[in-house]
């Protein structure tokens, strides 16, 4: 059997790219994706990027099908990822679902707010996991995430601009994996409280036990997404702030996230932490 050279050059073409793909992801696997950045933060430009929403524009049908029926809830927003029976996911989501239930305890409609919440999935999730509660979510985000979001959700409201929610309380507000992307994030926790009406959530926080909190670079660099800078927080460091702003601990949650930081003073990882406001009759 004879080929042509153009036939043989795509062969060979295809084998690369195979190849690449192979130790790429190998490389992914073995290799710590997140630097030590011992200077602190710098200017990048991080989250605000079109291509991250587009990624998750492409990857939504993918998600909208792995939420139904009566399967495993072991899915992710991530692009790279569409498997429903992922556990540490699936830990994410139970976790979720406790928050949830806890939250809308004694109540027929829930407000929420998630707060930097990408294209709104949780209103996803939160509708799977509570289906007969109704729900009025808000979404907190940078403009290209809105503008996905309300293209692809209509029944929720995405918010762009923290004007929007001056004098405004919800019964739940929601930080999943993102407080930590932010450079004052003390400021931004307080942001948060000043919004909590009742309950707040911030999930899978790259936390730290025993050092102080320090930043490091985070390198995705698939499917559109490239590199972030992001703090490893101080546990206590970040209770004593929220307790600071009026709320106390509920109840603390622990996920899969073991975050390897090359060059770093500790192993990060990822932590939860369930905060409410108290009533002031001090009974809830």
């Amino acid at each position: 059997m004879s080929f042509s050279r153009g036939s043989a050059r795509a062969r060979i073409r295809r084998t690369a790219e195979g190849v690449f793909r192979f130790a790429h992801s190998i490389g992914n696997y073995l290799l710590p994706e997140m630097d030590y950045v011992p200077g602190g933060w710098y200017a990048i430009e991080g989250w605000n990027a079109d291509n991250m929403a587009e990624a998750q524009e492409r990857h939504w049908p993918d998600l909208v099908r792995n939420l139904q029926g009566t399967g495993p809830l072991g899915v992710s927003h991530l692009p790279w990822n569409n498997s429903r029976e992922d556990h540490a996911c699936h830990n994410t989501m139970m976790s979720y679902g406790y928050v949830l239930a806890r939250a809308a305890r004694h109540k027929d409609k829930l407000s929420i707010l998630d707060w930097g919440g990408g294209i709104g999935h949780y209103y996803l999730y939160s509708k799977v996991l509570l289906p007969d509660l109704d729900i009025a979510y808000d979404c907190f985000e940078l403009p290209p995430m809105c503008r996905v979001g309300r293209k692809l959700q209509p029944d929720v409201r995405m918010h762009e601009d923290q004007l929007d929610f001056v004098g405004k309380r919800y019964d739940l507000v929601l930080n999943g994996s993102s407080l930590h992307y932010v450079e004052n994030w003390r400021d931004e926790l307080g942001k948060l409280a000043a919004v909590t009406g009742e309950f707040l959530y911030v999930s899978r926080l790259q936390s730290v036990s025993a050092a102080p909190s320090f930043v490091a670079l985070h390198k995705v660099f698939r499917e559109g997404y490239a590199e972030f800078l992001s703090w490893c927080i101080n546990r206590s460091e970040f209770v004593a702030c929220a307790e600071a702003c009026g709320l106390e601990l509920l109840r603390e949650f622990v996920f899969a996230e073991q975050l390897t930081v090359r060059g770093a003073p500790e192993k990060a990882q990822g932590r939860g932490f369930l905060f409410r406001r108290p009533s002031p009759s001090g009974e809830n």
